[in-house]
């Protein structure tokens, strides 16, 4: 009832004067008519409506078309406009265009449908959109799918028809669903604006920014948190390998114990050997064989 057009209201008649047979004439076109004349306790209606109303009716005609596009009395004329939908039923004066259209013309540019209120989606290199239906004929821009090309691409994926996979982005949910690009940067362990490129050889983690330690393969430090998967050097423990073996070891894992030294801060993480000479009594490059 909020959408519908009052075609009568009867502010003048009373019991004496109104006519028999009463013709009104509407010129809207719809579903339904109703005719209705309600009071209703606890209701205040405005002061023009009397207190008491009764109806009785003996007969009431509602004359329209069936077929949309034609007038006349018998329905068989059409509308003028061949782009009308509902014209007068008298005149043929078009009260209602057809989907895509819009007073004599069709919906202006990136508009269609009904009154040519609805915009048109996302549709590829720039072309329109039909003005009827609003499908994309050549089929979507980059980062948009559906007929109408009004969907963005799901979580994860961008490009033509959203067929392209996301790379390693730091936040998924930012990933360009036209180009890929991570908004908000990569993973750790790659990078490129797609976020698709491992780290080169011996980098990892934010941007690959950071130095491999001494892992026993270089091939084999994992890109993203930089930890040696093969173990490490001579010399070095730890899962990045980054930590020289403490004052009086060296070797693998850091298990073998250096020889007497002159100085044992100056003994080699990596082999062992004794690097400012041996203590008395001592010989050898690692000082453990007695003179």
């Amino acid at each position: 009832m909020s959408q519908g057009k009052l075609c009568f209201k009867d502010n003048n008649f009373t019991r004496s004067t109104i006519p028999v047979v009463f013709t009104i004439t509407c010129i809207v076109h719809g579903q339904y008519v109703i005719y209705y004349n309600e009071r209703l306790q606890g209701v205040i209606y405005p002061d023009d409506y009397s207190t008491y109303a009764y109806t009785g009716l003996c007969e009431v005609e509602v004359n329209g078309c069936n077929t949309t596009g034609y007038f006349g009395p018998t329905c068989s004329i059409p509308c003028p406009d061949v782009n009308c939908q509902y014209c007068h039923i008298e005149t043929g004066a078009c009260q209602g265009c057809k989907p895509g259209y819009k007073g004599h013309t069709s919906c202006g540019i990136n508009f269609y449908g009904i009154r040519c209120t609805e915009k048109c989606g996302h549709c590829s290199d720039g072309n329109l959109c039909d003005h009827i239906n609003g499908t994309c004929a050549t089929g979507c821009s980059a980062g948009y799918q559906g007929d109408l090309c009004k969907s963005p691409c799901k979580k994860g994926s961008f490009g033509i028809d959203c067929n392209e996979t996301c790379g390693h982005c730091r936040d998924i949910n930012k990933c360009s669903n036209v180009n890929g690009t991570c908004l908000t940067g990569c993973a750790d362990g790659y990078e490129g604006n797609l976020c698709n490129a491992p780290c080169n050889r011996g980098q990892y983690g934010i941007d690959c920014s950071e130095t491999c330690g001494k892992c026993l393969d270089v091939n084999q430090c994992f890109n993203v948190n930089g930890r040696c998967l093969t173990g490490c050097e001579d010399g070095y423990v730890g899962n990045l390998c980054k930590t020289p073996c403490g004052d009086g070891f060296y070797g693998n894992h850091c298990n073998n114990k250096c020889g007497y030294c002159r100085d044992i801060d100056q003994c080699s993480p990596v082999n062992g050997t004794c690097l400012t000479g041996c203590d008395a009594g001592y010989q050898g490059d690692r000082c453990k064989t007695l003179t």
